[in-house]
């Protein structure tokens, strides 16, 4: 397991943690992406949006201007879109 690292960065807030190597490419990023997820209340729904970070939380999406963080256990399917 990764230690996570707790050094404030320049705004004096504590950096989330980079991802693990292997969970999406690299490639991926600024890349838009479909997603299927299971939302708070267990129901399936889809969204695209713009790759823009990806955290051993989840991966961080652009979707209609705001920034989402989509945890790893709520992710049922990340489609690269063309």
């Amino acid at each position: 397991m990764e230690a996570i690292n707790a050094r404030p960065d320049s705004n004096g807030s504590a950096g989330l943690p980079r991802r693990p190597k292997g969970l999406l490419p690299s490639t991926w990023l600024g890349r838009t992406l479909r997603i299927s997820y299971v939302d708070c209340y267990g129901s399936g729904q889809e969204a695209s949006g713009t790759l823009l970070d990806l955290y051993p939380a989840g991966p961080i999406l652009s979707i209609a201007g705001s920034k989402v963080l989509l945890m790893w256990e709520r992710l049922v399917e990340c489609e690269l879109v063309d």
